[in-house]
């Protein structure tokens, strides 16, 4: 009997038995049967004599005819299968017989907890290996290193002979197309030459597919793993796709060619190199990820730099005059805004003052916004407001071209001694005139278009002369646009009152209500557009001393 435990398979197990059989009872017509895996059947795994049954039938589990015998195979309480005979054996040959298959039972199923431990001994090594490397590409910083070694170990574990890497060029959306990342033990350009049906990228055709060993057909002119048969290589026999496929996120596919075919480990390598696969759509993932953040760092800091040059491009001190008090004010949406405000105060005492915005805001408007300024500073102390909103308009509408773009502005000449101020706007907000005489405000509408819709576009000016106490109020439309939780605009009304409310405070005082009462109104410190605001102030008249 100890020949029999002497076996390494279950297959050399029952040769041995067979012939153990055979020796005993010669002539014997017999099957040796095991419980199949598919229902209540036996399947043949040794056939000898006149036995009318098979290697590898499945069968009821009883004799072939009336007289036949059913000797169990058992292992303690379990019954694995059993001899079934042809008729009876004798009773000298029965008590052998019956040893023997016990024997068997045991043999067998120490050979079946042998195969068990050592697959899942190999299995915990590979997983085991699989966590060191992903240990050591979690490590790695560089895409392209982690695509090197994640190619080479895929085509490592499957024994395939070559292999290529590709990437979606939108990590996460697998309709953005493959991009080939990697390749190993195949030319490039040859991989470059493989084409789906009908030209179709390859292997574009395959993403969204699990992981899968194809062969190749006997037909030569039979499609193959979705590449054309007219661009298939004769040397080419089998194909594996391994999806790069992380919780739902696609990164890419792992393509190996001409692997080592086993049918008894193909489907645990299948299983090891798709882990493999998942670790890397998540490896690459996590670096594209990192390489977004890095680069909205990169645009952010810029963007601060940005904003702390657009805010020096504002006036920094009041105009040095005893006639007029000014305050301002202008906070970006963003970082960096469309908006601009600007007082000029002219060797001759005139002042200049400007409240404007760009269409939208962000980069575009400041740039916009930037150019404009430069020609304001230029212009602005030998215009008229008419004239110089004629000439801003022209070179503001060169530069838009067809973009769309457009600037409102009003535009402001203070004269010191006559408190006469001429103002032009361009599609701008109304400026809000506080007359501190009847205590009402009058809004002083648009004289034009804005800068930029028509090239050869005329504007209109008017003049007011301001009394003691009078208050001239410009600002952008991101105040009175600007909306509460119910999207519901702080609107004109609500300024207007506002500006009654403070027409005795200070500038400064008025411009910080603004502030507040807007922020309270919002619930936001920034909000949707870009705020700007101006105040002029007339002065209180001094009394001249007594001669």
């Amino acid at each position: 009997m100890a020949i029999l435990h002497a076996c390494r398979t279950p297959a050399e197990l029952g040769e041995r038995l067979a012939e153990e059989l055979r020796r005993v009872q010669p002539g014997l017509a017999a099957a040796l049967c095991l419980a199949s895996d598919r229902g209540p059947r036996w399947r043949v795994e040794q056939q000898f004599g006149t036995c009318p049954w098979a290697v590898g039938d499945e069968v009821e589990r009883r004799p072939w005819h009336a007289d036949g015998t059913a000797l169990p195979v058992r292992y303690q309480t379990h019954e694995l299968g059993a001899l079934v005979v042809d008729g009876d054996l004798p009773a000298a040959d029965l008590e052998l017989v019956t040893a023997m298959l016990t024997h068997y039972g045991v043999a067998l199923v120490n050979l079946t907890l042998h195969a068990e431990s050592k697959q899942a001994t190999e299995h915990y090594c590979a997983s085991l290996q699989a966590l060191e490397e992903g240990i050591v590409l979690f490590q790695e910083e560089d895409s392209e290193a982690v695509l090197a070694r994640l190619l080479s170990l895929s085509t490592s574990m499957m024994h395939a002979m070559a292999g290529g890497l590709y990437v979606l060029r939108d990590i996460g959306r697998p309709d953005s197309g493959l991009q080939l990342a990697q390749a190993l033990g195949i030319p490039e350009p040859m991989l470059h030459d493989f084409q789906g049906p009908d030209g179709a990228p390859w292997p574009d055709c395959l993403v969204g597919q699990p992981a899968q060993i194809v062969t190749r057909g006997d037909d030569p002119d039979a499609p193959f793993a979705g590449i054309d048969p007219h661009r298939t290589p004769p040397i080419l026999t089998n194909v594996v796709l391994v999806p790069l496929r992380y919780h739902g996120v696609d990164a890419g596919l792992c393509v190996l060619f001409n692997a080592a075919v086993d049918a008894e480990s193909d489907a645990e390598r299948l299983s090891r190199v798709q882990s493999l696969g998942q670790l890397g759509a998540a490896l690459l993932h996590r670096l594209q990820l990192e390489a977004v953040a890095a680069h909205n760092r990169a645009i952010a800091r810029e963007l601060q730099i940005a904003e702390t040059i657009q805010r020096r491009l504002l006036p920094t001190r009041s105009p040095a005059t005893d006639e007029y008090t000014f305050a301002w004010r202008s906070i970006a949406a963003q970082y960096i805004g469309g908006d601009y405000v600007d007082l000029l105060h002219t060797d001759d005492g005139t002042i200049h003052a400007t409240v404007a915005d760009v269409s939208g805001h962000g980069i575009n408007s400041a740039l916009l916004m930037s150019s404009f300024r430069g020609a304001y500073r230029g212009d602005a102390p030998w215009h008229q407001p008419a004239e110089l909103a004629r000439k801003l308009n022209r070179e503001v509408a060169n530069e838009v071209g067809s973009t769309g773009m457009f600037i409102t502005t009003a535009l402001l000449r203070i004269a010191a001694a006559t408190r006469q101020v001429t103002i032009t706007s361009a599609g701008h907000n109304p400026v809000l005139h506080y007359r501190a005489a009847s205590h009402d405000i009058v809004g002083i509408d648009s004289h034009g278009p804005p800068l930029g819709f028509v090239a050869d576009a005329t504007f209109e000016q008017q003049q007011i002369v301001l009394a003691d106490g009078d208050v001239l109020l410009s600002y952008t439309d991101g105040v009175t646009e600007a909306t509460d939780a119910n999207l519901d605009m702080f609107g004109e009304e609500r300024l207007a009152a506002l500006l009654l409310r403070h027409a005795a405070a200070t500038p400064h005082e008025l411009v910080e209500a603004i502030q507040a009462d807007l922020g309270a109104f919002t619930g936001r410190d920034r909000c949707d557009d870009d705020v700007s605001i101006l105040v002029v102030k007339a002065s209180p008249t001094l009394a001249k001393p007594a001669s």
